[in-house]
């Protein structure tokens, strides 16, 4: 699942005390591609540092530290490198996996809550980025609760529309059994989807992370990197899909800093 999240309210990306991400300028004929220019140039030199630890293999947490402190990135900075920035090896390997749309017939295996607190957090103005895997990820935390149960249901009963416009043989929904409420979310969804004609399971699993992992299908919906890494199927990143055609949303690209 990875991202879950407390949903108490906006947070602001930063790099240092500043924000990590404003408005670009317009592009003369010496600037970075615009993309580089959402990022302020403390944020710049952590993502291209950090990467370089990772392609050298130097554990991860270290890194983090070693960078984070170095450019004195705030709490979101960090947390933009560690969801954002994989070793070059390994957005490769995850980008290589990435569908941008279902095919027709599709049976899709669903990490629930990894898309809907993702769609929530939108909702709620955090952070949101591409990561250099090409997946969409905020800088949510792990905090396995949710406070805005109005907005995670308007986010849920959004899903189920855009789930009700694909041709999609099978539809497995996976949500994480731990979380508190995920009954009550269960069941808000079976009639969401029962609403819009879709034949669709709900399942409260222990272990959604492990489930999808090991997906014997062609195709789930996640964007967990460690999901990601590990599976053997493509992945479809249903959020991002939902947020860029029913928002027109424009997200920054961690990536161009690497370019």
């Amino acid at each position: 699942m990875e991202n879950q999240e407390d949903l108490t309210g906006p947070a602001t990306a930063g790099g240092n005390d500043s924000s990590a991400t404003r408005v670009s300028p317009e592009e003369g004929p010496d600037r970075r591609p615009s993309e580089v220019d959402d990022f302020d140039e403390a944020f710049i030199g952590a993502v291209r540092d950090y990467r370089m630890l990772l392609d050298k293999e130097y554990p991860v947490d270290a890194s983090l530290k070693l960078v984070g402190d170095r450019y004195r990135l705030s709490h979101n900075g960090r947390m933009m490198l560690y969801r954002g920035v994989l070793s070059r090896a390994a957005s490769q390997t995850n980008r290589a996996k990435l569908v941008r749309s279902p095919w027709e017939g599709a049976a899709l295996g669903i990490d629930g809550y990894n898309i809907l607190f993702t769609l929530t957090n939108y909702m709620h103005g955090h952070p949101m980025f591409i990561a250099t895997d090409g997946f969409l990820r905020d800088v949510g935390g792990a905090h396995g609760r949710i406070a805005d149960h109005r907005g995670f249901e308007r986010m849920a009963q959004l899903t189920a529309d855009i789930l009700a416009s694909l041709n999609l043989s099978t539809i497995l929904f996976f949500l994480d059994a731990p979380v508190s409420s995920s009954g009550r979310q269960a069941g808000f969804l079976r009639e969401a989807f029962a609403q819009r004609g879709i034949m669709a399971e709900v399942r409260l699993e222990n272990g959604v992370d492990h489930l999808l992992s090991h997906w014997e299908g062609e195709l789930i919906v996640t964007a967990d990197s460690a999901i990601i890494a590990r599976t053997g199927a493509h992945v479809f990143d249903l959020a991002r899909y939902i947020l860029e055609r029913q928002f027109g949303a424009r997200f920054p690209q961690l990536a161009s800093i690497l370019e």
